[in-house]
């Protein structure tokens, strides 16, 4: 048996769903993408700079920070979501590229190896793909512009010479972002 509602209960209802289906990003969720962008170009230059300047065979460990990253996340996110009061659908919409990204960019570290020479350049293609459909879930025209950052970096890291690969991410994550 359905629930008569009365007038104030639809109005509460109907208030509650479209609530629902706005997207208010906290400022936590900004935080996140300013960590990550800060993150990315930091270990990109750091790799770089240890690998052209200092000749050290480990300089790839400096990805290691990363793993910071994905810690900070999990704490960042999970304080956000127990402030916010409604989660919409856009927000699990968002939450599920970043998802999706991540398992791409691990197959890809796995299957191909973060020493290949196509490995930077798919992943600048990676970031442009997540950046471009958070934007328009968004609908965040800079978003969309930073995919186009990506693609052009993207394209930029196949033609050019894999030694100038980490330099070209590093510039795109400071344009894109």
């Amino acid at each position: 048996m359905e629930k008569e509602f009365n007038a104030k209960e639809s109005l509460q209802l109907i208030e509650a769903m479209i609530e629902k289906a706005k997207f208010r990003p906290s400022k936590a969720y900004g935080y996140i993408t300013m960590m990550w962008g800060y993150l990315v170009m930091l270990c990109a230059l750091g790799h770089w700079v240890l690998e052209r300047s200092f000749k050290l065979e480990y300089a790839p460990a400096v990805w290691l920070l990363m793993i910071i990253g994905f810690v900070a996340t999990f704490i960042m996110a999970g304080r956000a979501r127990k402030q916010k009061r409604v989660r919409s659908y856009i927000d699990e919409m968002v939450r599920q590229v970043w998802v999706a990204f991540s398992i791409a960019f691990l197959v890809l570290f796995f299957a191909i190896g973060g020493q290949s020479d196509t490995f930077l350049p798919t992943v600048l293609l990676l970031y442009g793909v997540s950046m471009w459909a958070q934007g328009a879930l968004i609908r965040f025209k800079p978003y969309q512009m930073g995919a186009a950052v990506f693609w052009i970096a993207a394209a930029a890291a196949f033609i050019l010479e894999p030694g100038l690969q980490l330099l070209i991410m590093a510039i795109a994550v400071v344009l894109g972002y």
